[in-house]
């Protein structure tokens, strides 16, 4: 697959947006909405259609394209997956372990439909390969849902998530462009741009005053899912785009504040997937800091 002209990401961009616009309705008719409470920052129900408008989007310009590879075709199955798996636990509330063997199915199409698999950790301490043998499917699964539940619980204030993605997806794209890999760049371009028209709704920007529309569980899983796939993708084999620590450069900050967040669970006796008010972003807007700077903040950390 060929890198994307800029005709084609600028309609990317503004499909997603116009999908946001006209799902934001139906999403209020059939009662897919974010409600107020005392953990969440917003005062009045928010559409959860971002997710649903971006990866419509993002099939849509894949399958669409005339450089399509049927490679990628596993890649959209499996984020398919995680999109409506999110949206009915938006509008339904599935049970932890539910979310957690849905995760785990779209994991296991990722390794055995394309075969992508974390193999090993590159070179930490020495300069042959650390390689994971028998443990590379487990760890790839254990990897892969890290990268889904951190890209979930960061989603929690207006813009925070997609500035992350826009970040890690442009950084790997220009690493796997580097690397000579243009399907994957291509693919990490088009979803950086379906993020984009997003962003123009749910970012607090000079036209929006409080976000229009929110990503949703059917977002930041399925964009979890992407990213999982994609860091796992271009840090293996011999000619990678970069080592495979490199995903936790990219996404240190959600990973950390993830393994952070679940440990104070296990701690208190809850459920490592029942929501509180201690994430990062709740630390910062506690300290007095404004939501825009709040996001601000924690972009300059990744």
């Amino acid at each position: 697959m060929a890198i994307e002209p800029w005709s084609v990401l600028l309609a990317t961009v503004l499909v997603s947006l116009l999908l946001c616009l006209l799902l934001a309705p139906l999403a209020r008719r059939v009662g897919l909405l974010d409600l107020p409470s005392d953990r969440k920052v917003h005062i009045k129900p928010v559409p959860l259609v971002g997710g649903i408008a971006v990866y419509l989007t993002l099939a849509a310009v894949t399958l669409l394209t005339t450089h399509f590879s049927p490679e990628a075709l596993p890649l959209l199955i499996a984020c398919g997956l995680m999109m409506i798996t999110g949206m009915l636990d938006d509008l339904y509330k599935l049970s932890p372990l539910t979310r957690f063997i849905l995760q785990i199915i779209a994991c296991c199409i990722m390794i055995f439909a394309s075969g992508v698999v974390l193999t090993d950790f590159g070179s930490l301490m020495w300069n042959g390969l650390l390689s994971l043998g028998w443990f590379s499917i487990p760890i790839t699964i254990f990897a892969a849902l890290g990268v889904i539940n951190a890209f979930n619980m960061m989603d929690g204030i207006d813009g925070l998530s997609a500035t992350i993605f826009i970040i890690a997806g442009s950084a790997m794209a220009w690493l796997a462009l580097l690397a000579g890999q243009s399907g994957n760049a291509s693919m990490l371009i088009i979803a950086v741009a379906a993020v984009l028209g997003f962003f123009l709704l749910n970012a607090r920007l000079p036209w929006n005053q409080r976000a229009r529309v929110f990503l949703g569980d059917s977002g930041s899983m399925f964009l979890g899912m992407f990213l999982a796939w994609q860091f796992i993708d271009l840090g293996n084999g011999d000619d990678r785009a970069f080592a495979p620590m490199t995903a936790v450069w990219l996404l240190g900050i959600p990973l950390v504040d993830t393994i952070r967040l679940m440990t104070q669970r296990w701690r208190r006796g809850d459920s490592s997937m029942s929501a509180d008010q201690f994430h990062l972003h709740h630390a910062f807007l506690k300290a007095g800091f404004s939501v825009s700077q709040t996001v601000a903040a924690i972009t300059l950390l990744v």
